[in-house]
């Protein structure tokens, strides 16, 4: 494909892009591009990645859908954007098989939490063993729970608050409670997804792991019941305040510049004055 070919299709792209008041999918942005015969096809989705990725002016949120960095929905700054933080216990992880057992919501505005909820889910499908084990949830527990079409409308009333989604895992948080809405024709989540392991990831990538307890523990963060949703939203939301701090003192001040931190990570690096930041963090 000739560079004035790639070059009018990034334009077109970017003019879709900027009609959209909320990220969009390879799927969509394909679409827009290929047409609707062409649009779930893997190789046309591959080609949008390729002409995307790391060009100025577009960036990639964590559940892989595509903005500019101009966009209305992440031109907020991160102080007084409103997060919704996360968390699912499920009978599995095979979407539209297994089912949602606990649903935690944590509510966040200013490094605080404004609000929360946690429901246990009724649901048919038995609980698996190492499920019951690693959770502590049994079906007998789930009898008296409200099933998660009850669920939903309080579920939907928090996402309506938020302007970005949350979660430790945000690929399985995210994707699940979509499918849990479309299924009852509710309006599934459409804001920015962030995801708090990635950019632990990224703003500590030395340490040993990043599995949520680990971080709770080293941040002095409260997780009292690891694997109920109520307690590892919390828990989620205090590591999340942890990363926003770093990476405002990193030079991030809108949603979109929390996408981009690899980019003011390696500024920083150049200018020599990344190190003081980094350390004081990772050390809890």
């Amino acid at each position: 494909m000739l560079s004035s070919e790639l070059n009018s299709l990034r334009a077109e792209a970017l003019r879709y892009l900027e009609a959209s008041n909320t990220p969009c999918s390879a799927q969509s942005v394909a679409r827009q591009l290929f047409g609707p015969r062409r649009h779930e096809d893997p190789v046309a989705q591959l080609v949008v990645r390729k002409l995307l990725d790391g060009e100025p002016g577009f960036l990639q949120t964590h559940d892989g859908c595509w903005s500019t960095t101009a966009s209305a929905s992440l031109a907020g700054s991160i102080d007084e954007a409103v997060f919704v933080v996360v968390d699912l216990e499920a009978t599995g992880s095979l979407i539209g098989v297994d089912k949602i057992i606990e649903v935690g919501m944590a509510l966040c505005r200013g490094g605080e939490v404004v609000d929360r909820l946690s429901s246990l889910v009724k649901c048919s499908r038995p609980i698996p063993s190492h499920v019951r084990r690693l959770t502590g949830i049994s079906s007998q527990a789930l009898e008296a729970a409200p099933t998660f079409p009850e669920v939903a409308v309080e579920v939907s009333d928090f996402l309506s608050r938020a302007d970005v989604f949350v979660a430790h895992d945000v690929w399985f948080d995210l994707a699940f409670l979509r499918w849990e809405l479309k299924r009852l024709d509710r309006k599934p989540p459409v804001m920015p997804a962030l995801c708090s392991l990635r950019l632990a990831r990224t703003l500590w990538p030395d340490l040993s792991g990043w599995r949520l307890k680990d971080l709770a523990a080293r941040f002095e963060v409260g997780l009292d019941h690891p694997h109920r949703a109520g307690d590892d939203a919390l828990a989620t939301a205090g590591v999340l305040f942890r990363e926003l701090e770093l990476a405002v003192e990193l030079g991030a001040e809108t949603l979109a510049d929390l996408y981009r931190l690899r980019e003011l990570i390696a500024d920083r690096a150049e200018r020599g004055d990344d190190g003081d930041a980094l350390a004081a963090h990772a050390t809890g």
